[in-house]
């Protein structure tokens, strides 16, 4: 996939979709002119979606108030009535089971994505990222909470030495890894028993110090997004996860110049056809992190930040503030 600056490649990008529906009613049409946008609808609603999956056949889009959207890949959204009131910041899913999380310990879990029923968490901290690896599902939350399952129904805690509050996790074929927002990388095998790596501490004098927002583990790379102290973009990558290198996001725009990403990345994916990761970031934009470090992609597409996206049968869906959502099919 190519980003390109106010312009979109006609080869790759066949059609994108903004929608953005309020609770009660769809407000007056409008055309975005930068793009073949056949349907947009602003809302008044201020709440936004937190994160984005994929489970039969819909996609699911989570937020603010316990707000749970299913979502078609034509663009229809269909509120869900989770009969939850509190944020949800954080969901997984795979062929059989759709685990959702979020503040004051609240795990929901599903086996149709219509239906949801409250899991007992153990803990009333505000769950930040779950991942699932050989069996077992992994919860992160504050104060260095580390929740598991095996069914998604019932969830022990463990005792960690990790300091910060467990802000995401990921997992590949071999382990779990996660990030605490005092910059701590945490590993496991098991699920059980963790490495921790103070980032900020080993490569102090060597990098600047991160804030870290997002991690996404395939089998091949692992990334970590985040911000700097001076809010600039914090980007890592990692073979294995012991050792980090820092990518610059450099990209030419449409005029030739190089630029580099200004706004804060909130939500990360990977594009396995393209072999490349995908930032949805603060105001709208876009950034595309290929291995060739020289071929990053940028796009602005809102004014709307952006919170999560995710790559899903040669489609990718972006979800943020304001009940945003953007369908862009590759």
């Amino acid at each position: 996939m190519l980003f390109i600056k106010n312009k979109i490649m006609p080869k790759v990008i066949g059609c994108l979709i903004l929608l953005s529906l309020a609770d009660k009613s769809v407000k007056a049409v409008e055309h975005y002119p930068l793009f073949d946008t056949s349907y947009i609808s602003k809302s008044e609603d201020s709440k936004g979606y937190n994160d984005i999956v994929f489970f039969k056949n819909r996609f699911i889009a989570v937020g603010t108030d316990g707000r749970i959207d299913r979502i078609s890949k034509s663009g229809e959204r269909i509120p869900v009535d989770s009969s939850c009131k509190y944020n949800l910041n954080c969901a997984f899913s795979n062929e059989e089971t759709l685990i959702v999380a979020g503040d004051h310990g609240t795990i929901l879990f599903s086996s149709d994505g219509r239906s949801y029923y409250r899991a007992e968490s153990g803990t009333e901290k505000k769950i930040h990222g779950i991942a699932f690896k050989n069996g077992l599902l992994i919860a992160g939350a504050d104060s260095g909470t580390i929740l598991t399952s095996k069914n998604g129904k019932f969830w022990n805690s463990i005792t960690t030495s990790i300091k910060g509050n467990i802000v995401s996790l990921s997992a590949n074929n071999s382990f779990f890894i996660g990030i605490s927002d005092t910059g701590e990388i945490i590993k496991s095998f098991d699920g059980i028993r963790w490495e921790i790596q103070d980032y900020n501490k080993e490569y102090a004098g060597y990098n600047m110090y991160s804030n870290f927002k997002k991690i996404l583990a395939t089998q091949n790379s692992i990334v970590i997004i985040g911000t700097h102290d001076d809010g600039s973009p914090s980007i890592l990558f990692s073979s294995l996860g012991n050792v980090w290198t820092e990518r610059v996001p450099l990209y030419q725009d449409n005029q030739g110049l190089v630029q580099c990403l200004t706004k804060k990345p909130n939500g990360i994916t990977y594009d396995p056809e393209r072999d490349q990761f995908i930032l949805a970031c603060d105001n709208g934009e876009l950034l595309s992190l290929p291995p060739c470090s020289k071929c990053n992609k940028y796009a602005k597409i809102s004014e709307t930040d952006f919170n999560a996206l995710i790559y899903s049968d040669n489609c990718l869906l972006i979800v943020g503030n304001e009940l945003s959502v953007f369908i862009q099919r590759l």
